[in-house]
């Protein structure tokens, strides 16, 4: 006869939305296992991937994701705590991020150029399935960005975060809070095309690249170094600066709920 092991797992109540309907509103949860296995996947079996945990007590000691189940196990998740800090390390996650970078896939494709908007280096790579998109966070040291719970599943990548909305500007609210980059902005800094930093150019050196009409309304200019894309004040900026000012306001909100939710 196949061998079963009991356990009982307790969801952080700001994880339940991201479980199945019929367990978001149970406070501990009994669970079957057909085999002895690692927290991580017993866990990531509710759907919830390990990159949206920020601890893990079995039985009341902490552990980590490599931690074997036994009979009987008591299992309490929590999320990270926000803002989220990569750079600093932790008892999950030691390997710690030298600098901000994100790794945003096609399922969250605008976001990459809202994120270059406020001057956060942020990679995108379309053409990558999720394997390569996996290997390449790890090389680059990225957090990776996405609404695919599978590719969060991966165990390679470290530092990531479920999107939760499928509005853009939410989205970037969400990094925005989640990641407390609000005092790390640096707007218009950075091409939305190649990710590059701009440089200021003299108008006298791009005349010839310029409309008629943009000669003549506008005096300040700034270059891509990899890309030589143009950038300057337009109507184009007052939406992206829109944008952003909506941003913060949800920030802001959310500042306000997310205090009452935590314990």
């Amino acid at each position: 006869m196949k061998s079963t092991m009991e356990i009982t797992l307790s969801f952080h109540k700001m994880l339940r939305p991201l479980l199945a309907p019929s367990f978001r509103h149970q406070k501990t949860i009994s669970h079957t296992l057909g085999r002895r296995t690692s927290i991580k996947d017993a866990i990531e079996s509710f759907d919830i991937p390990h990159t949206e945990i920020g601890s893990i007590l079995v039985n009341k000691n902490a552990v980590d994701f490599s931690y074997l189940l036994c009979p009987g196990d008591s299992i309490q998740v929590s999320p990270l705590a926000v803002p989220v800090d990569p750079c600093r390390k932790s008892f999950l996650r030691p390997n710690h991020l030298p600098h901000l970078r994100f790794l945003v896939d096609v399922n969250v494709a605008k976001l990459r150029t809202h994120l270059r908007m406020i001057g956060m280096d942020t990679l995108y790579e379309p053409n990558l399935v999720d394997s390569e998109l996996a290997g390449l966070a790890m090389q680059k040291q990225c957090i990776v960005l996405s609404r695919d719970r599978g590719l969060l599943r991966r165990k390679i990548i470290e530092h990531g975060h479920l999107i939760r909305s499928q509005n853009p500007t939410e989205q970037l609210a969400e990094v925005l809070h989640y990641y407390g980059l609000q005092n790390k902005i640096n707007p218009f800094s950075r091409c939305i095309h190649c990710n590059d930093l701009l440089q200021s150019v003299a108008k006298e050196e791009i005349m010839n690249d310029l409309e008629p009409l943009t000669k003549k309304h506008y005096e300040e200019f700034s270059r891509c170094s990899a890309c030589n894309k143009i950038y300057w004040s337009g109507s184009h900026r007052k939406g992206m600066e829109q944008t952003l000012k909506q941003a913060l306001q949800m920030h802001l909100e959310w500042m306000g709920a997310y205090s009452s939710l935590k314990e």
